[in-house]
C-alpha cells in the first residue's frame, strides 16, 4: 500500500524532520545569492555611459556584495540546521536588496540623488530598459528567497524545537505512537475479507 505524505501521522512526521536536512529553506537563500550574483555581474558591465557607475558608490557596492554573499551563505547553513538565531539578520539582508533597487538601479533611469552624490552633472538615462529590467528582476527575486528561507527556517526549526520538547516532557511518545499504528494495521488486517487477503498473498 501506497501511502499520501498527507497520511502519514503527525508525530512520525515530526519525528522524521529531526534526521532530515531543512534543505527548502537552505536551497532559497542559495538562489538568493545566485540572483545576487546576476545583478553585479549586469551593474558591472556597464561601462559604455562614461562611467557613470565608476564612482566611489561602487566600492560599497562592492563590499555590500560581499557581506551579503558571506552572511547568507552562513545563513543557508543555519537554516538547513533548523537553527533560527540570526532570523532577523537574514530578514535584513532581505530587504537591504529592495532597498538596493533605488540606489545604483534607479539612478541610471532617472535622476536621483546620485549625481550629486559624486560630484557630476546628470547625463540623462544610462541604462538601456532591458538591463534596469534584469536588475529589478534579479534584486527582487534575490530579495524574496532570502525572506522566504529565513520564514520557512523559523517556522520548521520553531516547529522541530516544539516538538522536542514535548518528547523530552513525555507529552508525546514516538514509540506509542508506532504501537498504535501497528495495532490499528492488525485491526484493519483482521476485518479485511478472507478473499483481498488471498488476492494480497498472491501478489506478493
Amino acid at each position: 500500500m501506497i501511502f499520501k505524505k498527507s497520511d502519514v501521522h503527525p508525530v512520525i512526521k515530526d519525528d522524521i524532520q529531526r534526521y532530515k536536512k531543512n534543505k527548502l529553506a537552505s536551497m532559497l537563500a542559495i538562489l538568493g545569492l545566485v540572483l545576487c550574483c546576476a545583478y553585479f555581474v549586469v551593474l558591472y558591465a556597464q561601462v559604455k555611459n562614461g562611467n557613470y557607475y565608476y564612482k566611489w558608490p561602487i566600492a560599497l557596492d562592492v563590499i555590500f556584495n560581499l557581506i551579503f554573499l558571506l552572511f547568507v551563505f552562513l545563513l543557508s547553513e543555519q537554516v538547513k540546521n533548523y537553527n533560527r538565531k540570526l532570523f532577523w539578520l537574514q530578514m535584513f539582508l532581505g530587504v537591504m536588496q529592495i532597498v538596493r533597487i533605488f540606489w545604483l538601479p534607479l539612478a541610471g533611469v532617472t535622476e536621483t540623488v546620485y549625481p550629486k552624490l559624486v560630484g557630476i552633472d546628470y547625463p540623462g538615462k544610462v541604462l538601456s530598459s532591458g538591463a534596469f529590467i534584469c536588475m529589478v528582476v534579479f534584486l527582487a527575486g534575490s530579495s524574496a528567497c532570502v525572506i522566504a528561507s529565513g520564514i520557512v527556517g523559523f517556522i520548521r526549526s520553531l516547529s522541530l524545537e516544539k516538538f522536542t520538547k514535548k518528547l523530552a516532557s513525555g507529552e508525546i511518545s514516538v514509540e506509542a505512537t508506532l504501537k498504535e499504528l501497528d495495532e490499528a494495521d492488525e485491526k484493519k488486517a483482521s476485518e479485511m475479507p478472507a478473499e483481498v487477503k488471498a488476492e494480497e498473498v498472491t501478489n506478493a
